[in-house]
């Protein structure tokens, strides 16, 4: 085996799973009320909700998924990221202050006193849905594979080839572009991924030399368009391709995470994940700070300041931009700053498993504190994962080194860290799998929280006890775990290509939109009804399955708005879509049914968080920052300010907002103004507002 890790390496890797594992499985011994195991007894401090809010977030995918994304796309991803405050800042002032009032174990209960449990239990299947299958199962396989990428090493690359067609449209010759590394037995040849047995692959040197048809091409091949592409070969398992995962491997890699996860989430509760994910944060953030110092100090590179000079320069590819086309497929500036904003306000205010960490701290300012820390958090991602990516780019293309963009991450591990031993790669592989552990936690954790109150407590057994409420609690997640596993190992290849980021952020909207929406207008609102909020949570589930195949059919010969939104609609334009219509619906039903008067309370205004006053001038505040961002930006594209002159403007004047007040507050309240929180959420809302122009 040809693995990337010394004996030091593994030491350091295994002995830092096993000693996450036994410090949860300590702190978490003495759980004994339902408290203590799902909400941690209330007693996090800021650096414990913001290390396990980080923690909670942040997976593999941080480090080689946007990592290679920023190698092969570039700083266009930082929206996932960047965009990101503002759901936070959602969180900590709008949606958490809510909850932690009504003193809610689940968020699903707050639906069931707004609305009632026909919300309750709609919201309750949704998150268990993203939490097992939609997030689970992609945090095994992303878990498993990397692990298996580490320990077997780099084992070579797959060939690549394509179809030649003659005149008549008959198959002349494959041509061969690469032809791949470390084969030991020719591959098999597929057409659009089947095997055939006409055509033929031929080795030289570990590489495929060329690809012969032995017999005539068979006539259901000829004139359609043709994708080649080889399975097998690998140099130690003929069954697999060089560079893949084998199989079994993978399935064990599931069961030593499913097992170290369970462990200490089975036996310690929210405060074991919480402990835990603080320390796997650390050693994420070391990680990847680590890999962003040592490719940045090569000479090739130079560090960041030269790195944007050479990208902006005459050879420069102009990859540190954040802006693509409004048709761009993946990533239009258009949905970022839409349906991704609806995205942000579901998964950091509405989401049960981030929520769940804020509503364990010990008091608001806490909270509020640690929500705004993860925040800086966050920020750091561009420039250690993406960042590293842009300059992995240009480091290989002056090494002329040819590099796939799933391999940037083990390729910057062979010729850059493993040679300087130290254990540095076992380290970084600590934080990258700790990364994946600390979300696949989380989500045991919240989804067994939601199993047990707004199922069991709620219609089994509502006078249950702690002792029985921790006994159910823990069999949901051994049910959780051994679904995700068979669920992961039966449905994700070990070998795929997709963006595993991306493949989660769409699925997610496709179950979300109205759930943001039922929310938003229940706290806002309160003639919002029960009819209206469960009608918006299953409408945006509807919405967002039946309008992209209605665009489709819209965009069939209409260039313009191909032009505009691309031949398939992005699922941000389609989240933003189905929110939209979702509200509607909402209001639509809610003015046409009754409103209850109690029920209506548990609003903004009702419950005191603010008054009419208060939000009115937030309202206007908003409208005019908004008025200058866009100003602003509208400059800049006119090509009158430079991109550096409106980020500085911009966040200065988010940061004035901000300090106004955080002053009147801590005024109020007679303390300094830095301590107040509203001064630390400012400085985060500038650093965001300042990078979204200064890479515009």
């Amino acid at each position: 085996m040809n693995s990337l890790l010394s004996s030091t390496d593994l030491f350091i890797f295994f002995g830092s799973l096993i000693a996450v594992m036994g410090m949860g499985l300590w702190v978490g011994r003495k759980e004994d009320s339902s408290e203590d195991y799902f909400l941690a007894g209330r007693s996090t401090r800021w650096w414990g909700v913001a290390g396990s809010i980080f923690g909670s977030n942040v997976s593999a995918n941080h480090i080689v998924g946007m990592m290679g994304v920023g190698f092969a796309v570039g700083f266009a991803q930082s929206h996932f990221e960047i965009t990101a405050i503002a759901g936070l800042l959602m969180l900590c002032y709008f949606f958490l202050p809510v909850y932690r009032k009504l003193n809610v174990y689940t968020l699903s209960d707050y639906l069931s006193r707004r609305y009632d449990d026909r919300s309750r239990v709609s919201y309750a299947l949704i998150m268990v849905i993203i939490m097992v299958v939609i997030q689970m199962v992609p945090g095994f396989y992303i878990g498993s594979r990397s692990i298996n990428i580490l320990l077997q090493g780099d084992t070579g690359r797959k060939a690549v080839a394509e179809a030649v067609a003659a005149p008549d449209g008959k198959l002349s010759e494959i041509k061969i572009l690469h032809g791949g590394e470390a084969y030991g037995t020719p591959p098999k040849v597929l057409i659009n991924n089947k095997e055939v047995d006409f055509l033929e692959a031929s080795l030289l040197d570990g590489q495929v030399e060329k690809v012969v048809m032995n017999t005539s091409e068979p006539e259901a091949y000829q004139g359609l368009p043709l994708s080649i592409s080889f399975s097998g070969g690998n140099l130690e398992n003929p069954a697999i391709s060089p560079g893949d995962v084998d199989p079994f491997n993978y399935q064990l890699g599931i069961l030593i995470m499913a097992l170290i996860t369970g462990a200490y989430v089975i036996i310690g509760g929210l405060k074991a994940v919480i402990i835990t994910d603080v320390i796997q944060s650390a050693l994420l953030l070391l990680a990847g700070l680590l890999v962003a110092f040592i490719t940045f100090s090569q000479p090739e590179i130079g560090g960041w300041a030269s790195l944007m000079d050479r990208d902006l320069g005459p050879e420069g590819v102009e990859r540190f931009h954040l802006y693509n086309a409004s048709n761009h497929p993946a990533l239009p500036w258009t949905g970022v700053l839409s349906g991704l904003m609806v995205l942000h306000f579901y998964y950091w205010g509405t989401n049960q498993f981030i929520v769940q960490r804020a509503l364990s701290a010990t008091t608001d300012k806490e909270a509020k504190m640690g929500i705004i820390a993860a925040g800086f958090f966050k920020l750091l991602i561009p420039f250690f994962s993406i960042g590293t990516g842009i300059a992995a780019f240009y480091l290989f293309k002056d090494r002329n080194l040819e590099v796939a963009q799933d391999a940037v991450f083990i390729k910057l591990l062979t010729e850059l860290i493993s040679p300087l031993g130290f254990g540095l790669v076992g380290l970084i592989a600590a934080g990258m799998i700790g990364a994946i552990l600390s979300s696949l936690d989380s989500m045991m954790n919240s989804a067994a929280t939601i199993m047990t109150f707004d199922l069991y407590k709620k219609y089994l057994n509502p006078d249950a006890d702690d002792r029985k409420l921790i006994s159910v609690g823990r069999f949901w997640i051994i049910v959780f775990i051994v679904l995700a596993g068979f669920i992961t190992i039966y449905t994700m290849d070990p070998n795929s290509k997709d963006s595993f980021f991306l493949h989660v952020a769409k699925h997610q909207g496709n179950l979300i939109a109205g759930v943001v929406v039922a929310f938003f207008l229940g706290m806002c609102w309160k003639r919002a009804t029960a009819a209206g909020g469960v009608a918006a949570i299953l409408a945006g589930v509807l919405f967002s399955y039946s309008i992209p195949v209605l665009y489709a059919n819209l965009a069939e010969g209409n260039q313009a708005l191909i032009d505009l939104f691309g031949s398939k609609l992005n699922f941000m334009h389609g989240a933003f879509v189905s929110a939209l219509l979702s509200a509607q619906v909402h209001i639509v039903i809610s003015l046409q049914t009754q409103p209850d008067e109690e029920k209506g309370k548990l609003t903004w205004i009702g419950l005191q968080i603010f008054s009419a006053k208060e939000l009115s001038v937030f309202l206007k505040t908003l409208l005019f920052c908004l008025a200058i961002y866009a100003t602003l930006a509208t400059l800049v594209v006119s090509e009158i300010i430079l991109p550096a002159m409106a980020a500085f403007i911009g966040a200065i004047w988010t940061f004035f907002c901000f300090f106004l007040s955080a002053s009147h507050k801590a005024k109020s309240v007679g303390i300094a103004t830095y301590r107040e929180d509203r001064f630390w959420a400012g400085g985060l809302a500038s650093c965001a507002i300042f990078m979204l122009f200064y890479f515009f």
